[in-house]
């Protein structure tokens, strides 16, 4: 019989939030996060490229995105490439959101999940990303 290690849930260690939002980052969280964001209590699609609105060849993660700046860049690079940003701290997703709403191109481009890397990995279909990159990881277990 193989054992298998179960993964810790919850096990967020970094902060959600730091100074406070200004009030145009209120909005864009409570506005364009909605139609950016997965939503993790639907069934994951079969493929992946479904979630984009455009046509995307391939998907990629980004987990820890921060303010962005690696995921814009990237993004830019490859356009036909459609990419997933996990940030759970509150002031880099705002940050993206900002950018995002400045250059709406990238809005079909780019969805996003605002919580624990963990409960996102647990939902993704088997073999469905073709590239992670992974910023700061928590100590997970």
């Amino acid at each position: 019989m193989t054992t298998h290690k179960t993964r810790m849930s919850e096990a967020f260690f970094g902060r959600r939030r730091g100074k406070q939002l200004r009030n145009n980052q209120i909005t864009l969280i409570n506005t364009l996060l909605p139609t950016l964001n997965i939503d993790l209590s639907k069934p994951a699609p079969l493929k992946l490229v479904s979630l984009f609105t455009n046509p995307v060849e391939e998907v990629r993660l980004e987990i820890g995105f921060g303010s962005g700046e690696h995921l814009l860049h990237e993004m830019k690079r490859f356009p036909r490439t459609g990419f997933i940003g996990i940030e759970p701290f509150i002031n880099g997703m705002a940050k993206i959101l900002s950018y995002t709403e400045k250059h709406k191109e990238y809005q079909n481009q780019l969805r996003l999940y605002n919580d624990d890397a963990t409960h996102f990995l647990d939902w993704l279909p088997t073999e469905s990303l073709d590239g992670i990159d992974l910023f700061y990881p928590d100590p997970w277990t």
